[in-house]
């Protein structure tokens, strides 16, 4: 998995590809999402999703925190562009609400 993040106006903007299974990179994420949330003031945090392949309850746990993370900072948190294998977990687990898919 690969993640790029970019800054706009009021808004943070992350672009995943790859599968999100967890693992060393995930937990990258995790660090990276938290220093750009802790350096700027957020409105919005936006994933987009659209070269996203598998997903697996680990990728899942990454979307849930990524989310809790945004909230703590006081952002919205939106996820766009799940392709259809995250669609359908979304829709399996109840997340699709929860996680904002767009």
């Amino acid at each position: 998995m690969t993640s790029t993040f970019e800054q706009l106006p009021s808004k943070l903007r992350v672009v995943l590809s790859g599968d999100l299974i967890g693992g060393a990179d995930a937990m990258k994420f995790a660090v990276t999402m938290r220093e750009w949330l802790a350096k700027d003031k957020f409105d919005r945090v936006e994933i987009d999703a659209a070269k996203v392949g598998f997903v697996n309850s680990s990728g899942l746990g990454m979307l849930i925190a990524a989310r809790q993370s945004a909230q703590e900072h006081g952002a919205e948190f939106i996820l766009h562009s799940p392709g259809e294998q995250l669609k359908n977990l979304l829709n399996i687990t109840k997340l699709t609400e929860i996680l904002g898919a767009a």
